[in-house]
């Protein structure tokens, strides 16, 4: 009985430490299963929440502008702005017919040479008399002394000429005229037809500065503030062809209207800036600056019309 009392009392014993071996291991199991799997989920869901903390800082750095505002440019490159607005001015586009008149001038001619070397020596003895020496090449070379838009001034200067024993002969230069329809807005109608009748009348206020200063009634000073406004009055109509031209490329016209007051300009521009002192050089300058306009102005309008 005790024999078997002690047998039972060492299997209970044994029992008891396989259950708390058992306990010990399957604990063990657990919590190694669970840190290795705790840092599993931990090693999968870190990524997604870190993505979406950096996720909300961008958005926070850059929230998304509602009232952002986009402008879509047409086909050719304008905004939508700038169609309206050329959209109104096709609207207001009118066609009107613009008259330029005629002009004739007569000048003062004091020899015509089949040899343009003879007509330039005569020319150069002119210059130096105050005359303009001007060469005018048609079947001749023609020498011009001055030119005017009164055909009866002519008139006198020649037989004043001949009074005292100089031969010259009256030399009439027509300018034509010519209709053009011209489709624009209002204001550039007028803009082109304020630069026409510019041309027009300074002609007039070159002949009348010549005038005076032969007949010292302003001294050179006065004559060369006289161009000095002219040319400003130039390059301001200059300057008004150059934005109508941004639109009008190619335009005959209008491209050939800005070539020959740039010529005139620049023309100006050298006597305005050379000696005042020498009348009489100035005098030549102004009356050969004066033709060359009336002459490029005739080929001008010349070429104008057969476009």
């Amino acid at each position: 009985m005790r024999y078997s009392r002690i047998r039972r009392a060492r299997n209970q014993r044994r029992y008891i430490s396989l259950v708390i071996m058992i306990f010990l291991i399957l604990g063990g199991i657990y919590f190694f299963t669970a840190g290795t799997m705790g840092k599993y989920i931990s090693g999968f869901i870190a990524p997604i929440l870190k993505s979406k903390e950096e996720t909300d800082q961008l958005d926070q750095k850059e929230p998304y502008d509602d009232d952002m505002e986009l402008t879509l440019p047409d086909s050719n490159g304008q905004d939508d702005s700038q169609a309206a607005n050329n959209q109104e001015e096709n609207a207001s586009k009118t066609t009107e017919t613009v008259k330029v008149q005629a002009m004739n001038f007569f000048g003062i001619q004091m020899g015509a040479f089949n040899s343009k070397e003879n007509a330039q020596a005569v020319g150069d003895q002119l210059k130096a008399k105050g005359g303009a020496g001007y060469i005018l090449n048609d079947q001749y070379s023609r020498v011009i002394a001055m030119m005017f838009l009164s055909q009866n001034d002519a008139a006198t200067v020649i037989q004043q000429l001949r009074n005292n024993s100089i031969e010259a002969q009256m030399y009439e230069l027509k300018c034509p005229g010519v209709e053009m329809e011209i489709t624009a807005t209002g204001p550039k109608i007028e803009g082109i037809k304020s630069i026409f009748s510019l041309i027009q009348e300074k002609f007039g206020d070159i002949e009348n500065t010549i005038k005076d200063l032969d007949n010292d009634k302003i001294t050179t000073e006065i004559a060369i503030n006289r161009l000095n406004e002219i040319n400003d009055e130039i390059t301001s109509k200059i300057e008004m062809l150059n934005q109508y031209s941004a639109t009008q490329e190619g335009n005959k016209v209008l491209s050939g209207l800005k070539n020959f007051l740039t010529d005139q300009a620049d023309n100006l521009d050298q006597i305005i800036q050379g000696n005042m002192s020498d009348k009489v050089a100035i005098s030549s300058k102004i009356k050969y600056t004066y033709i060359d306009m009336i002459v490029k102005y005739k080929e001008y309008m010349e070429q104008i019309t057969t476009v």
